[in-house]
């Protein structure tokens, strides 16, 4: 997968980012011009229009961050409108339309206590569009403050799923329901997570916020925490791994006064999301009871394709009448004891293996 490296003040970071990227950014706007008209019958142009409450939202809110999209339509040629669209898409699908029917990602998270060597684990497939796949790559951010982070995502967006030097870790889950506000989206808020120091810190980060949307984040530290958080615009809820681990697919596990999740409300969406979950918790307890978790059984997991074309290993296709959206684009563990990264840029099952390691000093392929 391509690293991209980047370093200077909040709008050079940013300008050097669409400067490097300037052809992935065009195409990823072509691919989610095609999503918005396809899947919440919204044009590119409204898109942007609706995109201006979140740019002024972040303006207020975050200055850093408002300056380095503004750096990067600047590095890549783009009105900011643009880059704003790409970083709130969700939001502003969700918000404008009602809920998509869309079903992505399974994250795992694994506490010392049930793993081999008493290392704390992060993992995730992250299932999307496949479209998005050569449009993926690496951000590494040279340290502010001493903190060096590292975040897997599309081209032209500030985070997804990632880790820092500080051995705070991040994977995520779009969730949806029928509450949306302006506030910070999926993107925005991951990138706060992967800016803080501490476990509690990052969920601070998302439950302090204003929020646009819905998601989960599985949150893990390298002192030992695991937490996942299911948040919406009105409420979030907390799951820790009581059982010895955690896992979520795309569904809400906790109950949020008022929201209600997509799942239970949208006919033509898929029910897999139930099925994913089940057969992920299966599985990490059947390791647990057994001879504990290490990196190998957490990938054989992210390689599952039982309930296919839906298992936890996504390779897409039809369910009788039904036509499931996305397939597995990237599969990641990470180990945030020894801050190692094994990323799979493709199938779960099947995409060759890189390995990274990150300290405060440098970000490096092993």
């Amino acid at each position: 997968m391509r690293v991209l490296r980047l370093a200077g003040t909040a709008h050079e970071r940013g300008v050097a980012y669409g400067e490097h990227t300037r052809d992935e950014i065009r195409e990823c706007i072509q691919v989610y011009q095609r999503w918005f008209e396809s899947f919440a019958n919204i044009s590119w142009p409204a898109a942007r229009e609706l995109g201006k409450p979140y740019r002024d939202w972040l303006c207020a809110t975050d200055p850093d961050l408002s300056e380095e999209i503004d750096g990067i339509a600047a590095g890549a040629d783009l009105p900011v409108a643009d880059i704003i669209a790409l970083n709130f898409r969700t939001e502003i699908a969700y918000g404008a339309s009602g809920l998509m029917s869309a079903s992505e990602c399974t994250s795992l998270g694994v506490p010392p206590v049930s793993t081999t060597n008493g290392h704390v684990y992060l993992a995730e497939n992250w299932d999307w569009l496949a479209d998005t796949l050569p449009l993926t790559l690496m951000l590494e951010f040279e340290p502010v403050d001493g903190l060096r982070m590292v975040t897997v995502t599309e081209a032209g967006m500030v985070a997804k799923f990632g880790m820092n030097s500080d051995g705070v870790g991040l994977c995520v889950n779009l969730l949806g329901s029928n509450v949306n506000r302006v506030g910070g989206s999926f993107h925005t808020l991951a990138r706060g997570v992967l800016q803080s120091r501490s476990a509690l810190e990052a969920v601070w980060s998302v439950t302090g916020s204003e929020r646009g949307g819905s998601g989960n984040y599985v949150i893990g530290s390298s002192s030992g925490e695991i937490v996942d958080l299911e948040y919406s615009p009105s409420g979030y809820t907390l799951h820790f791994p009581d059982h010895g681990y955690v896992a979520h697919a795309n569904h809400f596990l906790g109950k949020q006064a008022g929201v209600l999740d997509r799942t239970q409300i949208l006919r033509n969406i898929s029910p897999g999301s139930y099925f994913r979950q089940a057969r992920a918790e299966h599985l990490l307890s059947d390791a647990v009871s057994s001879t504990g978790i290490n990196v190998k059984e957490i990938q054989s997991i992210l390689g599952d394709h039982q309930g296919e074309p839906e298992g936890i290993c996504r390779h897409g296709g039809p369910v009788g009448t039904h036509q499931v959206l996305g397939r597995t684009n990237v599969s990641v563990v990470m180990d945030l004891t020894d801050l190692t990264m094994y990323l799979g840029h493709g199938f779960g099952c099947s995409a060759a293996i890189e390995q990274y390691q990150l300290t405060a000093a440098q970000f490096s392929k092993v």
